[in-house]
């Protein structure tokens, strides 16, 4: 498992520059950042201490996983491979191939005690609230 902090916000990627006459190569509206992939189950928690984060990922090891704690979002994303097999399925229903998750960050957190760990097919990550300087 990769684990990044990042002390920049996240964003949306708006062209710059001039626009001429309305040229059809340049874009005019944001572009998300995200790329639309599919999304595992995730449980999102807040108490008085801690934000809490547990993904339903089967079938992964840790290495399987980049987090990237921005300022504003927590961005999980990683890839099921697909175990190939001379096989004709006659139902797929399990989602394979990269995902991505995008979780909005509410309270000011403590970044030095963050915690991740995989276990048991379930990814949490805790993130500890910033105590009140006094």
């Amino acid at each position: 498992m990769r684990f990044r902090q990042l002390s920049i916000r996240y964003h949306e990627l708006v062209p710059e520059g001039p626009r001429l006459f309305g040229d059809p190569w340049v874009l005019v509206f944001p572009v998300p950042v995200a790329r639309p992939e599919w999304r595992p189950p995730v449980d999102y928690w807040e108490t008085g201490e801690e934000l809490g984060v547990k993904v339903e990922i089967a079938g992964m090891s840790e290495e399987d996983f980049d987090i990237v704690l921005y300022q504003d979002i927590l961005v999980i994303e990683g890839e099921r491979r697909w175990q190939s097999a001379e096989a004709r399925f006659l139902l797929a229903e399990i989602r394979y191939g990269p995902f991505r998750l995008e979780v909005p960050i509410t309270s000011d957190i403590d970044r030095e005690r963050v915690t991740a760990r995989y276990e048991k097919g379930f990814l949490w990550v805790v993130l500890p609230k910033a105590r009140a300087k006094r």
